[in-house]
């Protein structure tokens, strides 16, 4: 019998992950989620709306333990391209699916986060408006999330080690320019201190 410490949310996402092995996300039934993890569509429904809110929670949880420690940016995306690398079929089962939309938010969202992480972790000695890190979270977050996204359509061919490399070379001392570009401008106009 499985058990359902530490979570009965983490042990109904470790449900769809077993799940994703075996079949593509759309051929999932909250019936099979629930058989799996043995436990009643009542406690499903208690804890997520739907297949695709279990998803959300399922990829966010992944990721956070994926890069868990990570000693700076390049490390926490090559981290990421490893796990989607490793665990390709329940990608591949997720990508070609309904959840397709969920998994391009979530790599864009984790996208954002790294870009954020590596703006304030190049630049702690500058002052940045929150709009402008925003704007250039953002910014590095469409590329990022791009690549990550581009390559994954493209059946994850390159090796992780050598593009978060290539990515690395492209954008190394790059956060800390645009931080210093935005510090340097100083606070918008019509604002005092």
């Amino acid at each position: 019998m499985r058990s359902l410490a530490p979570s009965t949310k983490l042990a109904l996402a470790m449900s769809l992950k077993n799940l994703l092995t075996k079949k593509f996300l759309d051929d999932i039934t909250v019936k099979e989620i629930v058989e799996d993890c043995q436990v009643n569509r009542q406690t499903f429904y208690y804890h997520f709306q739907d297949i695709y809110d279990l998803l959300r929670f399922f990829l966010d949880h992944e990721t956070q333990v994926t890069v868990a420690g990570s000693a700076n940016w390049q490390e926490a995306l090559l981290r990421c391209f490893q796990y989607a690398r490793e665990h390709h079929l329940i990608i591949f089962h997720v990508f070609r699916s309904n959840g397709r939309d969920y998994l391009d938010n979530h790599f864009f969202r984790l996208a954002r986060a790294v870009s954020q992480g590596a703006l304030r972790a190049c630049s702690p000695d500058l002052t940045l408006e929150e709009p402008d890190l925003a704007f250039l979270s953002d910014f590095y977050m469409y590329a990022l999330g791009g690549l990550i996204m581009g390559w994954l359509s493209d059946d994850m061919k390159e090796e992780p080690e050598a593009l978060v490399e290539r990515i690395s070379r492209l954008l190394d001392g790059e956060f800390r320019r645009a931080a210093e570009t935005f510090a340097r401008r100083g606070p918008p106009a019509g604002t005092t201190f």
